[in-house]
């Protein structure tokens, strides 16, 4: 089958731009003094529409090897990076970084030259989703000096038997929370869809401390840092099913 002239000309004319584009992004990586790339590394440089971008991660990953295959490097101050030392398969790589949301994965091989587009987080919350979690645990609010010993349910409802700030903390991180969790990760800050829909976040939370198998000691522990505050937003942080039970929120972290 014959392709009519007008067509076959748009298809050349298509490819023709396409190729130069990719054509035109390659020599630019190449003539980088910085970038020199052997068989087994990939390099390029990173933009956004805000220009190069410094200081962002971009991950090269495969399932082609034994075992899954993940290595991370950082871009310098030009938005150049070079992955070194990549076993021969196919990866997958894409960029992501403070202020960006994660780029589209290609997918490539080692040996060649990958200019990434940085995609551009559309809003703060969109961006803050990529922080780590000790960005999120810094929001910890943590009850004053002064408020222990605690006054009880009809005082600023910390237990009595909480005596100090020290106290609380030692509760709340080396002898409680920390023990098991990643404070501030996406666990410790939502709620599952899959849990249901609740009239506040105390209730909210109050479920899911008792989803899992330390249920009981999750609802203790939290329990035994009990405080009057006001949980809002759909990141507040730890609710407490005996503080719930008693109409008195837990004061945690919230955006």
């Amino acid at each position: 089958m014959r392709m009519p002239k007008a067509l076959y000309a748009g298809t050349v004319t298509a490819g023709t731009v396409g190729l130069l584009i990719v054509s035109l992004a390659s020599l630019h990586a190449q003539q980088d003094p910085g970038i020199h790339i052997g068989a087994a590394e990939l390099g390029g440089v990173v933009t956004s529409t805000q220009g190069r971008e410094a200081g962002v991660w971009v991950i090269a990953e495969t399932t082609g090897l034994p075992t899954k295959y993940t290595k991370i490097v950082v871009t310098d101050d030009q938005g150049r990076y070079l992955i070194p030392d990549l076993p021969s398969a196919t990866y997958s790589v894409w960029s992501r970084g403070y202020g960006l949301v994660d780029s589209p994965k290609v997918r490539t091989v080692p040996g060649k030259i990958l200019n990434l587009a940085a995609v551009v987080a559309p809003n703060a919350a969109a961006a803050a989703q990529y922080y780590p979690a000790q960005y999120w645990y810094a929001m910890l609010k943590i009850p004053d000096k002064g408020e222990f010993p605690g006054t009880g349910p009809d005082g600023n409802s910390i237990p009595p038997a909480m005596k100090s700030q020290d106290q609380w903390l030692a509760t709340f991180k080396t002898l409680g929370c920390w023990s098991c969790h990643q404070l501030g990760n996406k666990a410790t800050r939502t709620i599952p869809a899959a849990l249901g829909t609740f009239p506040s976040s105390t209730a909210a939370w109050e479920r899911r401390i008792q989803s899992g198998q330390a249920a009981g000691v999750m609802a203790r522990r939290t329990g035994e840092n009990a405080q009057r505050g006001v949980l809002e937003g759909p990141h507040a942080g730890l609710g407490c099913r005996g503080a719930a039970r008693r109409r008195r929120p837990v004061r945690i972290w919230h955006r």
